[in-house]
């Protein structure tokens, strides 16, 4: 479930960017400083989209059925890990999920970032056959990007650690010998100076 939002999500933020360039409808967001540490998010748009929009997007690109999704997903998942719960368990969790509110979340969320100009662009696109192939295909091309990254990722980092091998080992070595525990160091103290003090206590007196 948090996939296929997330996913749609994505489609809609990468729609929005590529109609607005075309239509030249909103302005180019400023440069930020290459010493910026962490960029700050755009500010939200003068002019929001409207309920009435953010309700045609979310049944044109089939967002209205995350709550269809999130019910069967959950109640999937729950039966699974808890085989044994009871059916009024079940019944309970399925009406409760039903009643979760997720357009008002998600609306609020579109208000952040989408115009009520950039909206009519998005609706009017998804409306094409280009567009409505691209909310089909989207989703697959998104999971398989991720899975095309995490390879490639982990691909190059394999790559860097066998050019560098010699030095990661040296450094392991130095690593281990610096945070190695100190070997018979307490148990010679110990000892020490347990003899220490036997020796040199003082002998009892022997009673006149």
């Amino acid at each position: 479930m948090r996939r296929q939002v997330t996913l749609f999500g994505c489609c809609l933020l990468v729609a929005a960017s590529a109609i607005a360039q075309q239509a030249s409808t909103s302005a180019s967001t400023p440069t930020k400083p290459a010493s910026q540490a962490a960029p700050q998010q755009p500010a939200p748009p003068a002019n929001p989209i409207t309920d009435a929009q953010a309700h045609e997007l979310m049944e044109l690109t089939g967002a209205s059925k995350m709550q269809e999704q999130l019910v069967t997903g959950m109640t999937a998942y729950f039966q699974q890990r808890i085989p044994f719960a009871p059916k009024d368990v079940i019944d309970d969790l399925v009406q409760s999920l039903s009643k979760v509110d997720l357009q008002t979340p998600i609306i609020a969320l579109y208000k952040q970032h989408i115009s009520t100009t950039d909206a009519d662009a998005i609706i009017a696109f998804y409306k094409t056959p280009a567009g409505k192939n691209m909310i089909h295909t989207m989703p697959a091309i998104m999971m398989q990007s991720e899975r095309i990254g995490a390879e490639l990722g982990q691909k190059t980092a394999q790559q860097v650690f066998e050019r560098h091998k010699p030095e990661i080992e040296a450094a392991l070595k130095q690593y281990q010998a610096e945070h190695a525990p100190k070997s018979g160091s307490s148990t010679g103290t110990g000892s020490g100076s347990g003899s220490s003090t036997t020796s040199t206590a003082p002998a009892a007196k022997p009673q006149q």
